[in-house]
Formats: structure tokens, sequence, C-alpha cells
């Protein structure tokens, strides 16, 4: 049974002191662990209980954190996963003996390392005649790779007509990759129709290192 008290008696004194002075136990937090709360508010499932409050923040944390592990053993796990194709990939690369091989690895290769739908390669070499190697001019491929970079993941429209000119419909992120050869270039470009596949923030420190196994390549072809 709810107990009632008088208008002046020291209960509703306090209740009213406490109305006015809602930061009372901020100030005063040694308090709290002598007084005893409800575990939840009857009306409501708001959590008044402190410890219990606590307790749920502490388990949600846990949750978060085993989540946001999780999260990091996949990455590590699909790290080392493309540490190993790239290696693969890197022999087959050595282990070619002509250019037009090169390009075969080149796209096969890419394709599934990168889990994409569609690979191009250009180049701005026009004396260059291989199957599945299109011409692109030279200024207009450099304008792709700012400040001297070897990939280009900033999502571009314009880029996704010029570089899968038969596909574009079904691209919705790509990735261009820069390979120096003879003082021109080979341009492999990279398209999925996953729209999260390639994204600005996307890594690319395999990759620039496999660019440079096949710049080595070129060099000794």
């Amino acid at each position: 049974m709810t107990k009632k008290y008088g208008k002046n008696s020291p209960e509703e004194l306090v209740i009213s002191y406490l109305k006015k002075n809602k930061n009372f136990f901020i100030q005063y937090q040694e308090l709290i662990k002598e007084l005893n709360f409800p575990l939840k508010d009857k009306s409501s499932e708001k959590v008044v209980d402190l410890e219990a409050y606590r307790y749920k923040k502490i388990s949600q944390q846990n949750i978060d954190l085993q989540n946001q592990i999780t999260k990091i053993l996949i990455a590590g796990k699909n790290h080392q996963n493309a540490q190993k194709r790239i290696l693969r990939s890197t022999l087959r690369i050595l282990n070619t003996k002509s250019l037009s091989k090169l390009i075969d690895v080149i796209i096969n290769d890419l394709k599934n390392i990168l889990a994409c739908d569609v690979v191009n390669c250009f180049t701005t070499n026009n004396n260059l005649k291989i199957e599945n190697l299109n011409k692109i001019d030279s200024r207009i491929a450099q304008s792709y790779f700012k400040n001297n970079s070897l990939t280009n993941l900033n999502q571009n429209p314009k880029g996704i007509l010029l570089f899968f000119p038969n596909k574009s419909k079904l691209i919705k992120s790509y990735i261009l990759l820069k390979i120096v050869y003879d003082n021109s270039y080979l341009i492999v470009a990279m398209g999925s129709k996953n729209k999260e596949n390639f994204t600005p923030d996307m890594q690319v420190d395999l990759v620039e290192f496999l660019i440079k196994i096949i710049e080595i390549k070129l060099k000794i072809t």
C-alpha cells in the first residue's frame, strides 16, 4: 500500500527539495551507494536501479566490442587471403613470356582478386597492337591520376562511361590502376555491379604492390 505523506512532512520536504535540485546526486554521489532504488519504473521499461543500469550498459558495450572484434578478425582473414592471391598472381605474372599473355593474366587475376565483374585494359601507346588492349589518349588517362597516384577510387561517373562503354549501365563502382610502360601507360579499369565493392577509402597497398610487380615484369619482357 502506498504511503501518504503530509504536506509538510519530512518526506514531502525531501521530494520537493530534490525536484528543485536535480543535480543533487551528481554533487553527492556517495549517497547513491547508501540508497535503494527500484530495478525498474513500473510504468515503463526504463531502468532505474543504477547497478542494473551499469550492468546493462556494460553488457551492451561487451556485445559491441565482440562485434568489432569479429569484424576485425574477418577483415584480417580476408586480408590474409588477399595476400595469398596476390603472391600467386605475382608468380604467374613473373612467369609470363609475352605482353599479350601478361595482359591476359592481369585481366583474369585482378578480376578474381578484387571480386569485380568487368576488367578492361587501355594503353596510351598507339603502336601496341594487342587483343583486349584498347587505346586511350594520354592526357585523358593522366587526368584520372593526380599527384602521381597509381590508383583512382574517386568514383567519377564520367569514368564509368569512358572505361566501361559497353557495360556502363551495369557498373556501380570501379577502380583504375596506372601501370608505367615504355614512356606510356597501361590503364586497368575494374568495375563492379556492387556499389560498395570499390569506395574512396578502400585500402590499396596490396594492389599497388602488384602494380610494381607488373612494371618490373614489363621492363624485362
